[in-house]
């Protein structure tokens, strides 16, 4: 009776794990793609959204291109693979082939990731308001819908200046420069001689940027949009506001 207990425990621990390895094998099998904006200041930190103001690249007067990835989980294979999506309209107010153009490209031959274009137009409309395009994954013959967070990527574009998205209550951002506005942004680039902002996590420039930026302010004021004189708050700690 011993013998044959332990024999059937046998039995069913190497079913059990068979099993669990047919899984494995399944899902290693089972090829996905997912979006990836890779982030400004570190590629490899993942977003699933990108902000673009033309006023920051002065030079361009018609069009630029941004960029993001399709990646795939599962294995490359030396051919060339499609993948698709979808505009989501209800997510999207940018118009095709007026606001943007869309580029169709392919995971390359043993590639596990490719770059993906998107045309963006600097119309007259965009210089009041932004436009808004979301893409998002969808199955097809050659993969299904990887990551739930990265299925969808959001681009959000116009000819004025874009609150970005990583300056909100809290952030560097706005320790160093306090609350966003079309005003304060042409301020910070003119007054700095600089056309992008700095990485926020670098501290020691942020904190000399802010003394600059006050210095500036009190030698000679400037109205906000509101009409009141602008504020930069005191930033970080002695030393570096």
């Amino acid at each position: 009776m011993k013998i044959f207990t332990y024999i059937t425990v046998i039995v069913s621990i190497l079913l059990l794990n068979a099993c669990k390895q047919e899984d494995i094998a399944s899902y290693e099998q089972d090829a996905r793609v997912y979006f990836r904006i890779p982030g400004e200041f570190d590629s490899k930190v993942s977003r699933d959204s990108l902000v673009y103001s033309f006023p920051f690249n002065p030079s361009i007067t018609d069009h630029d291109t941004i960029w993001y990835e399709a990646t795939i989980m599962g294995n490359a294979l030396p051919k060339d693979r499609e993948f698709d999506f979808k505009i989501d309209t209800a997510g999207t107010t940018a118009k095709e082939n007026v606001d943007f153009k869309l580029i169709k490209t392919v995971i390359p031959a043993g590639a596990f990731k490719a770059r993906i274009p998107v045309v963006i137009y600097k119309t007259a409309e965009i210089k009041t308001k932004s436009v808004r395009l979301q893409l998002n994954v969808i199955e097809n013959q050659n993969f299904k819908v990887g990551y739930t967070r990265y299925e969808k990527a959001v681009f959000v574009w116009a000819d004025k200046f874009l609150k970005p998205d990583n300056w909100i209550p809290g952030s560097q951002y706005e320790s160093a420069f306090g609350g966003f506005s079309q005003a304060k942004m042409k301020f910070i680039l003119e007054t700095l001689k600089i056309t992008k902002l700095p990485d926020p996590n670098n501290r020691d420039l942020m904190g000399w940027y802010n003394q600059q930026l006050r210095y500036s302010l009190s030698v000679k004021p400037v109205k906000d949009d509101n009409g009141f004189n602008m504020f930069i708050p005191v930033y970080g700690t002695p030393g570096l506001g």
